[in-house]
């Protein structure tokens, strides 16, 4: 289906993991316009975080005008990112009925039913039949973020209509090398939400520890967990950025260190399941060193383009960032080979991929 608008119907702010489509669209002079769908919960964050707007009314209006208009919709491509069994399927189900709907995905445990994301008591299973109709619908495409999702859903349904693997991207244009000032330091950066699933213990434990003649932290983000680190900011060998919007901002930062830290935390609900923080990373030239989950292991070979560890093993990092630094050999090898990785997420290659679903 040729059309010029794509709608995206993300549960919040669905940008982040759709540049590539918003850069097919802007080459082939298609309208792209989002709409999130979790709008209830969202007014009321905005609310909690004292950040309510004249544009959260706005937003809720606008999301809301385009929950009513679903059964009406017709020939438009839609692009759904929605948690499985999420209940609101039962309505956006409808997008199926006149238009190219496309279910994205990042969910690796299909099948399980003890890590389903949503639950609601004795409506579980009915919902989870719903589901399973949905997925098999031969009218329905699939994009699975990554291969664990794609395998564990293809193994796990019968699946009717097209999947495909599309990983994330990275605007390889903004995200790249750059010549360093010249420091006897490593410097090493932390970039994503303030939170304790983050591993940001294992961080202060590091700048606690480490050599401070030696490695330099940044820190980029904000949440919830701030209060519990904000002490180590005023740390000599720690300089805290807050919250950046602004990606040319965040791209000068990365170019100007050498390490990128993701010790993130399993748990019940949660790990990484990429990490587009990641690739932007390695497409900076820095080495990744990440906690050994589900994303990262399938972006990271071990060893080569950056480090698998543990959860909450700062002594594993430490060693990793002090071998890298007294073995420069080692460390411009492992960062050609991040940089090298990295041209796989190009913005230029993955809108390829989703232009190539979007017209079939």
């Amino acid at each position: 289906m040729r059309s010029k608008q794509i709608i995206i119907l993300h549960d919040s702010n669905g940008k982040p993991y759709y540049e590539a489509v918003g850069h097919y669209a802007k080459n082939n002079n298609i309208k792209v316009t989002y709409y999130e769908s979790s709008i209830i919960k969202l007014f009321i964050r905005d609310i909690v975080k004292k950040q309510f707007s004249l544009n959260t009314i706005k937003r809720t209006i606008k999301n809301i005008i385009f929950r009513l208009k679903v059964p009406f919709l017709k020939d438009k491509i839609i692009i759904m990112g929605m948690a499985p069994c999420d209940f609101r399927i039962v309505w956006y189900k409808l997008l199926l009925q006149n238009n190219s709907l496309i279910y994205s995905t990042s969910n690796p445990f299909w099948g399980d039913d003890s890590k389903n994301p949503r639950k609601y008591g004795v409506f579980t299973p009915i919902l989870k039949t719903f589901w399973i109709n949905f997925l098999k619908d031969k009218r329905l495409k699939i994009v699975t973020v990554t291969k664990s999702s794609y395998n564990t859903i293809s193994k796990n349904f019968k699946i009717n209509g097209i999947i495909k693997q599309i990983y994330h991207t990275v605007d390889t244009s903004m995200f790249k090398v750059m010549k360093k000032e010249e420091d006897n330091k490593f410097q090493i950066l932390f970039a994503g939400k303030l939170l304790y699933e983050k591993g940001l213990d294992t961080i202060v434990e590091l700048i606690k520890t480490m050599d401070k003649s030696k490695y330099h932290f940044h820190i980029v983000g904000d949440g919830e967990y701030r209060k519990n680190i904000a002490d180590v900011f005023e740390y000599d060998n720690v300089t805290y950025h807050g919250w950046i919007n602004d990606k040319t901002i965040l791209a000068n930062i990365y170019q100007q260190c050498h390490i990128f830290l993701n010790p993130s935390i399993k748990n019940a609900k949660w790990q990484e399941l990429f990490g587009i923080v990641n690739i932007e990373a390695m497409a900076s030239g820095l080495i990744v060193i990440a906690s050994n989950h589900i994303g990262p292991s399938e972006i990271i070979d071990e060893g080569k383009n950056g480090f698998l560890v543990e959860e909450k093993n700062s002594f594993e990092i430490a060693n990793i960032i002090k071998r890298l630094y007294e073995n420069k050999s080692l460390f411009d090898k492992v960062s050609q080979n991040a940089i090298k990785s990295s041209q796989q997420y190009s913005i230029e290659n993955i809108s390829k991929k989703w232009e190539e679903i979007i017209n079939e």
